[in-house]
């Protein structure tokens, strides 16, 4: 499918963001979506954002650290979203991968709430073109989405001719599952241990 080199097919992160007792800020964010706006590549950003959160003591999420965030750890090696982003992504042609969130204080056990939309479809959309949506609610749904979808790519690596960028690539994407498995494997297990704290002192008031 022929597209505008002037324009051509975006992965977007877009955050509206709630702030304690302040108001409600959207932020956006784009990069081509090739080859890597994808979510197995940019999700772990994501995560590592409300990891970061977490290990500060469970800090609010705020527009100019997730921006701060992302702009900091994006490489040539591994680009991130860090162009601004004016427009409205479900009606932008251009847009291939939308990675839709939102933030707000107050989770459990130290995480921010988040909700995340992931929206894949094919650039200049015509009659027959494709599309999918997905919808995940929480931070251990979230985590768990990220580790599959990093994972598929370390795998789809992994079954290509090993030449030295594919290699190169593949390893990145295997550190990088690694990473995300661990973070998911240690918050199922504090809300595992926060619900069997909560099951006996249930059983001591009764």
């Amino acid at each position: 499918m022929a597209l505008d080199p002037r324009k051509p097919a975006l992965c977007v992160v877009q955050a509206v963001i709630t702030t304690p007792g302040g108001p409600t800020t959207r932020v956006a964010r784009a990069m081509p979506a090739t080859p890597f706006g994808t979510p197995a590549w940019q999700m772990p950003r994501i995560v590592g954002y409300l990891a970061q959160l977490h290990s500060a003591g469970g800090d609010a999420p705020r527009p100019e650290t997730f921006t701060a965030y992302l702009d900091e750890r994006r490489s040539p090696a591994l680009p991130a979203p860090h162009q601004p982003y004016p427009y409205i992504p479900w009606h932008d042609e251009q847009v291939s991968c939308l990675l839709d969130l939102a933030l707000a204080p107050h989770g459990s056990l130290g995480w921010p709430s988040v909700s995340l939309v992931v929206i894949e479809q094919e650039a200049g959309r015509k009659r027959c073109s494709w599309s999918r949506v997905e919808r995940h609610r929480g931070f251990l749904d979230v985590l768990a989405y990220t580790a599959r979808e990093i994972s598929a790519e370390h795998a789809r690596l992994a079954s290509q001719p090993a030449g030295d960028s594919i290699r190169q690539l593949r390893d990145l994407a295997g550190d990088i599952t690694a990473w995300v498995q661990k973070i998911h494997k240690a918050a199922q297990a504090e809300r595992t241990a926060a619900r069997a704290a909560q099951a006996r002192n249930g059983i001591r008031r009764g």
